[in-house]
């Protein structure tokens, strides 16, 4: 008799304990809200939740470097369009003063104001956002033109990777934009000329500052298109890796998180299973202790 009370002792331990086990984890999945917190709980959903969650890290890098170099062309782009209305200014003095009834004061005069607008155009050109100067290439922590507008930048231009392995200009090269390197306009000496040619009252050189300040317009306008292009590629970028990043992180969850309503039906089984087992397991002791009696 003492044998079969001990067997039944030991048959209704196992089965609570069995019972409170089940009931914890469940109880675990519930409050975490986490199907696989550890390796060993489904090695191969654990696999994939890395995989995912290191595809979600480097998606969302990438939506955030997309998303400076946009806004930091888009300070570009506000530069380079004051650089425009200067340029437009200048251009509009030349074609006024180049004409015979102006006075060497008229001139005089309109020297000051393209001095002016020099001064303008190197400030826009100067340009900081941020902790760099955007029209700088890679030498971006001083000023890239200096007072007499001499460019002090390189011919580098940043890239940044919009897609795994794929990378994409992120700058514009100032010594093409401005100076003209490759045989175009050196736009800040266009304007200095111009000035002296005013100051002087000489209109020959006026002249020759109209086609000169008229070429200098388009090769700035065909950088800040280009600049105009690379920010459309910025935002088309950001908004592919977000979408990625999301997906990556959607099927991260569903491998990860429990479905609440599923996990909460199991815990209650599991409580209603403990308590079965407890209530049994009481009768059980009762009755071997009456045998006894």
């Amino acid at each position: 008799m003492r044998v079969s009370d001990t067997y039944m002792f030991d048959l209704a331990n196992s089965r609570l304990m069995r019972s409170r086990a089940e009931s914890t984890a469940a109880s675990d999945r519930v409050s975490s809200g986490k199907r696989v917190e550890t390796p060993w709980d489904d090695s191969a959903a654990a696999g994939l939740i890395t995989r995912f969650a290191q595809d979600t890290t480097r998606q969302d890098a990438m939506m955030t470097a997309a998303d400076r170099a946009s806004e930091e062309l888009g300070v570009v782009d506000g530069a380079f369009d004051q650089v425009l209305t200067s340029l437009t200014r200048a251009s509009e003095l030349a074609v006024q003063l180049s004409n015979d009834t102006y006075s060497a004061a008229d001139r005089l005069n309109a020297s000051a104001e393209v001095q002016q607008l020099f001064q303008s155009v190197l400030g826009q050109i100067n340009l900081r956002y941020g902790d760099r100067y955007v029209f700088g290439g890679m030498r971006d922590a001083a000023p890239p033109f200096d007072p007499s507008g001499n460019y002090l930048g390189d011919a580098n231009t940043r890239r940044v990777e919009i897609a795994p392995g794929i990378l994409q200009d992120a700058s514009v090269r100032s010594d093409v934009a401005f100076k003209g390197a490759g045989g175009g306009i050196d736009v800040l000496t266009a304007l200095s000329s111009f000035a002296t040619a005013l100051s002087a009252n000489d209109t020959t050189g006026i002249r020759t500052a109209i086609r000169a300040l008229a070429d200098g317009t388009q090769q700035v306008t065909a950088s800040r298109s280009r600049a105009g292009a690379m920010m459309n590629v910025f935002d088309l970028a950001s908004s592919t890796a977000r979408i990625n990043r999301d997906t990556a992180t959607a099927g991260r969850s569903k491998l990860e998180d429990i479905d609440i309503i599923e996990a909460s039906t199991r815990f209650a089984a599991a409580e209603q299973a403990l308590q079965a087992s407890m209530s049994a397991s009481a009768k059980s002791f009762k009755l071997t202790l009456l045998d006894v009696l």
